[in-house]
């Protein structure tokens, strides 16, 4: 199973970290529950090396800009 990142800041902060999906066998995000409104997301912070758990209402994706 291969995995596909996704950059993510925390609303409101500027901690910006990446979350990981499962790519081939559906849309999932590594979540503790089923359930969106319980549901929280491991985020890995690279620059402290920690793994720190969020609502997925706190994440908004980092659009990276386009090289022209």
């Amino acid at each position: 199973m291969s995995y596909k990142y996704r950059t993510v800041r925390v609303r409101g902060t500027d901690l910006v970290g990446t979350i990981a999906r499962k790519h081939g066998s559906g849309p999932e995000i590594y979540e503790t529950s089923k359930d969106p409104n319980t549901s929280v997301v491991p985020v890995f912070f690279l620059a402290t090396g920690e793994v720190r758990f969020f609502d997925r209402s706190l994440l908004e994706d980092v659009v990276t800009p386009t090289a022209e």
